[in-house]
């Protein structure tokens, strides 16, 4: 019994003595390999959520513009120096949209023009019509994308 004991022993030492270090090799390089897709997987969803962000301060951006474009009054639009120049002399201004989730600012340009809008109707009623357009141009990574919203407005 004692010799079986001692035969056993002698064999478990002999049959692979470097398994172990192949066993916990394996198992580290599958570990990397799950965190490299679990990384690639976390990027994919914050870039999603990148463009979402972008799209909802340029949104929310050009509807302040159409709620100030409607609501100023027809003497300061048509002011030499009106918010909204003729399209010969619009010039465009930087804005910040807003802070990212880093607190880097988010920023974009912006171009304001109006067009004045003469028919036989408007000259026979005596009425003026301006279309006030503002235009943002804003970029989301390499990309470079364009927003623009217009209001007619009518004296």
């Amino acid at each position: 019994m004692k010799l079986m004991r001692q035969n056993a022993t002698h064999l478990r030492r002999r049959s692979c003595p470097g398994s172990l270090l192949i066993e916990v090799s394996l198992a580290l390089g599958l570990t990397v390999m799950l965190a490299l897709v679990m990384m690639k997987a976390s990027l994919l969803a914050i870039s999603g959520n990148q463009w979402t962000v972008m799209q909802t301060l340029t949104d929310a951006y050009l509807t302040r513009e159409t709620a100030l474009s409607n609501r100023i009054p027809w003497v300061d639009l048509t002011a030499a120096e009106s918010l909204w120049p003729s399209i010969d002399a619009s010039a465009d201004q930087t804005v910040t949209l807003g802070k990212a989730a880093g607190g880097s600012l988010i920023q974009a340009t912006l171009t304001r023009f109006r067009l004045d809008i003469a028919s036989e109707v408007s000259t026979a009623t005596n009425l003026s019509v301006i279309r006030l357009y503002s235009v943002l141009k804003y970029e989301i990574g390499n990309q470079h994308y364009v927003k623009s919203r217009s209001t007619l407005r009518m004296q």
